[in-house]
């Protein structure tokens, strides 16, 4: 069975019918709708052929219907979301939609916090005491009185301390999301390296429904991933290259090209490395912030706790005046105990912030701001700056679609068509190769007369390297004008040479006629000449004979 619906309890039917459509896109969860017509074999005392195969056989499918049934398309398994039945019509018309079965995924809400791992290590206190000793002396007038002196003593204490690490694997926050094992997360084999990167999470990571802590790890660790029912794979681009090329009227019908400007920004402030205050000082409340600080002015005096010792009849008071840590020693390192911020929002203290400014504000676009954006990880200067890049959108968002009736007929070669995969389009209009990429397919599985419909996206480029394009592309075009003007001004200095040549050419023509008449005259007289020539040949030749025949004669009498 190609399509066939199937309860929880594994009861399951087939669906006859040919309406079936598949949407899926890149990021998102693959949904399917099927449209079929049902009716009770009881109602048909003998029942056709058409009524039994398209009707009588969906009934039983119409009896599945029923909460977290599945749709099964070619392996590929929805789960039944809304039914919808009018039974107002005979026979009852049915419309299912489904989504792919990892919605299940949002059924798991992980109430606990995933933390980094502990680091043990021995913290080196340096403490500074002071000592008052009253000491006796002997004035001029010989009375003996007392005077107070004091110095600070310097210990140092070793004392065990631990360290949360606010950085998290990849692979270890997936087991976290998935610990009930659900589903299958697997790894492109060119992306396995992600497997071991780490990001920050200063508070933890949790507290959410697990497909939506699956998005967000994708966006914090920038990876893509796609669903084959519950086996997830995870890549940092999904699909393959040059998996594809489609041209307008040929492997194709239609290609259409839509730009979107209202996406543009050109300038984003980030802060990042958060800096943990006291509570009262990170309160909303204005009245809360100003009573901490006119507290935190009344500094208390330190109390002193007296020792009395006798020492070489001297009494030695010993006064603990101040204990406090000058310095920390971690894994061999000192490290200093006070933070340094440089910008301080919403009563919380960022380590960094950064500004970034699109390159094309230079060459005219205007300044478009984003929402300013507060990360509570820790990140290095570089990466700040990175991620500040990657939220301003300064290159405008174009999608092709490809849809026509002939679209099938060209299976064999169109190429691999998968979501995420890339390829190469050209249109009918156009003189230049667009590269794109898979982000949405509509397909019809059950039916080949319906064609499929291909939604593409461009890539977004660095936005110097696309106002570079765009220039190359204008001055191409200015040549190509040139170029053609250029082939307009030879083409009618040419056609004028042709005229000249074909002028010449009837002068030659003229002159050959002459030649020709002039020869045939001359052959006219050499003929004629001939023909006299060959007259007093022949008179010559009978003179020779009569000549020949007398002396013949002559000799013959003298004999």
């Amino acid at each position: 069975m190609v399509l066939y619906i199937r309860t929880p309890k594994g009861d399951e039917a087939p669906i006859i019918t040919n309406n079936v459509t598949v949407h899926e896109s890149l990021g998102s969860l693959s949904t399917i709708s099927v449209t079929f017509t049902a009716a009770d074999a009881n109602k048909y005392n003998s029942p056709t052929s058409y009524v039994r195969s398209q009707f009588i056989n969906n009934h039983l499918a119409y009896a599945l219907i029923e909460p977290f049934s599945e749709i099964v398309e070619k392996g590929q398994r929805y789960y039944l979301q809304q039914p919808q039945i009018d039974d107002s019509v005979e026979p009852v018309s049915i419309t299912l939609t489904g989504i792919q079965i990892a919605k299940q995924l949002h059924w798991s809400y992980i109430p606990q916090l995933l933390h980094g791992d502990v680091k043990h290590y021995t913290k080196t206190e340096i403490i500074k005491t002071r000592v008052t000793e009253t000491i006796p002396y002997k004035t001029k007038s010989g009375k003996m009185k007392t005077k107070q002196k004091s110095h600070v003593e310097t210990s140092t204490k070793k004392v065990p301390a631990k360290k949360v690490d606010d950085k998290i694997s990849l692979d270890k926050c997936l087991k976290f999301i998935n610990s009930d094992k659900k589903v299958t997360f697997k790894f492109q084999k060119d992306s396995e390296l992600l497997k071991t990167k780490k990001y920050s999470y200063p508070d933890g990571f949790g507290k959410g429904y697990a497909d939506e802590l699956l998005k967000k790890l994708a966006q914090d660790f920038g990876f893509e991933y796609k669903w084959n029912n519950l086996t997830c794979t995870i890549a940092k681009k999904l699909g393959q290259k040059d998996s594809f090329y489609f041209v307008d009227k040929v492997n194709c019908q239609k290609i259409n090209m839509e730009q979107n400007y209202s996406n543009i920004s050109t300038r984003v402030t980030v802060y990042s490395n958060p800096i943990k205050t006291r509570k009262s000082s990170v309160s909303k409340s204005k009245n809360k912030t100003k009573k901490y600080k006119n507290e935190s002015h009344k500094t208390k005096k330190p109390k002193y706790k007296k020792e009395r010792k006798k020492h070489n009849q001297r009494t030695k008071y010993k006064r603990t005046f101040k204990k406090e840590i000058i310095s920390t020693t971690i894994d061999g390192k000192k490290v200093s105990n006070t933070k340094k911020s440089t910008k301080t929002t919403h009563g919380v203290q960022y380590k960094y912030h950064y500004t970034y400014t699109s390159p094309l504000v230079e060459q005219g676009y205007p300044i478009i701001d984003v929402k300013t954006v507060y990360l509570k990880t820790n990140l290095s200067m570089k990466d700040l700056k990175a991620k500040a890049k990657s939220l301003v959108k300064d290159t405008p968002l174009v999608s092709y679609t490809v849809t026509g009736t002939n679209f099938k007929e060209f299976a064999k070669i169109r190429g691999k068509v998968e979501v995420g995969n890339q390829g190469f389009l050209k249109q009918l209009n156009g003189d230049k190769t667009q590269k794109v990429r898979i982000t949405a397919i509509e397909s019809h599985p059950e039916d080949a007369e319906t064609a499929d419909q291909l939604t593409f996206g461009n890539f977004r480029t660095d936005p110097v390297t696309y106002q570079l394009r765009q220039q190359r592309e204008f001055e191409a075009l200015r040549a190509s004008f040139d170029d053609l003007n250029n082939d307009s001004y030879d083409l009618s200095t040419n056609v004028s040479d042709l005229l000249d040549m074909f002028d010449d050419y009837d002068s030659e023509l003229n002159n050959a006629g002459n030649w020709h008449v002039k020869n045939y005259d001359r052959l006219k007289n050499l003929q004629r000449r001939l023909a006299n020539q060959s007259q007093k040949i022949k008179g010559l030749e009978a003179s020779n004979e009569q000549l020949a025949k007398s002396i013949t004669a002559i000799a013959t009498k003298k004999k």
